[in-house]
């Protein structure tokens, strides 16, 4: 049958530390509108974040930038989502989304690495308990779900069936980015991206059964892991050799309804604000997108984010200066070619 949940797609990658090199500029000739990079796990910071994001951030015209955490069981869930949020917050990037990636089951690092290495059976690797890992993801959740105004989970059905199947008692409250690899290489293979695009894009629906996920909410899909060699991925500094790249399908609407996610790039001396033009005090208007941020000032430099607006939240406007526009209420400033006039 063919794919009834993701019927507008985009084509998404995400990447991490294990991934050297990006070439956004490869990435948006093959098709992709949006990366997610690793911002990081537990209480450290993806080493190659910094570096990747602001590479990705340079093209934001034509490749959006988002950002996951993967979720470790082993560290308090509150404590890692305000770390991810202060994280995403010092770069000034304009990180749109940020995914909680949900996969980790060992409750002990240094057992899981020796098993990866051959050096201990996989029965000796220590396993959380259903309900201790299903309390854990529940708090990391709603945590993040607070502390960034765009959120959503990444995993699999196999993950939450065998590990901790009580989940499915609250996963239907967030947005879903699932792992479902229905349709992909057998083995590692290197492709171009029209390959990709006439071979191997899912025409089927990943099998959510007995999650507790709700349809309408998964918003991505990705169906491929480490087996497409593409092109915008390397895993040398001189870009030889081709990395393993993951790819998703997201809804169109989604993605491209996100909004603004606040400050671009490093701060720089504020420009001097013109004589402000008299607005249309008291005019209402809407605000369509998912998400806007409230500055304490009429630029985004040095202003400081002090409030959000929300999908079809109604405002007044007061004054306006150039873009910006001062609000009545939640009092502070946004970006006037983002509200609609009522």
């Amino acid at each position: 049958m063919p794919a009834t949940i993701i019927t507008d797609p985009v084509l998404v990658t995400d990447f991490s530390h294990w991934d050297v090199l990006l070439k956004p500029k490869e990435l948006i000739d093959g098709g992709v509108t949006d990366v997610i990079l690793k911002a990081g796990s537990g209480l450290a910071v993806d080493p190659s974040f910094q570096k990747n994001a602001a590479g990705v951030a340079k093209f934001s015209k034509n490749l959006r930038l988002h950002a996951y955490w993967w979720d470790d069981p082993t560290v308090s869930g509150n404590n890692q989502a305000d770390f991810a949020a202060q994280t995403l917050k010092k770069t000034g990037l304009p990180v749109l989304s940020l995914w909680g990636d949900m996969e980790q089951w060992w409750s002990d690092w240094n057992k899981w690495q020796l098993a990866t290495a051959g050096r201990l059976p996989w029965a000796n690797v220590p396993v959380f308990a259903p309900w201790a890992l299903d309390s854990h993801c529940k708090s990391f959740a709603e945590a993040l779900a607070k502390v960034w105004p765009v959120t959503g989970l990444y995993t699999g059905r196999g993950f939450i069936t065998t590990y901790a199947p009580t989940m499915k008692s609250w996963l239907g409250n967030y947005k879903i980015w699932f792992a479902a690899y229905g349709k992909q290489p057998n083995v590692t293979m290197s492709m171009t991206w029209k390959e990709l695009h006439d071979k191997w894009l899912p025409d089927y629906d990943p099998i959510f059964k007995d999650t507790g996920i709700v349809k309408e909410n998964i918003v991505g899909h990705q169906f491929t892991g480490d087996k497409c060699l593409l092109p915008g991925c390397y895993q040398d500094v001189l870009g030889l050799r081709r990395r393993p790249m993951d790819v998703s399908v997201f809804r169109r609407a989604y993605m491209e309804n996100l909004g603004e996610a606040g400050p671009i790039g490093p701060v720089v001396p504020p420009p001097v604000n013109p004589p402000p033009v008299p607005g249309p005090t008291g005019t209402p208007y809407i605000f369509l997108g998912a998400h806007l941020w409230v500055h304490d000032a009429p630029n985004d430099t040095t202003s400081k984010l002090v409030d959000s607006l929300t999908k079809d939240q109604r405002v007044n406007v007061l004054e306006i200066q150039g873009d910006w526009a001062r609000l009545e209420k939640p009092a502070g400033w946004v970006r006037l070619s983002w509200l609609t006039k009522l």
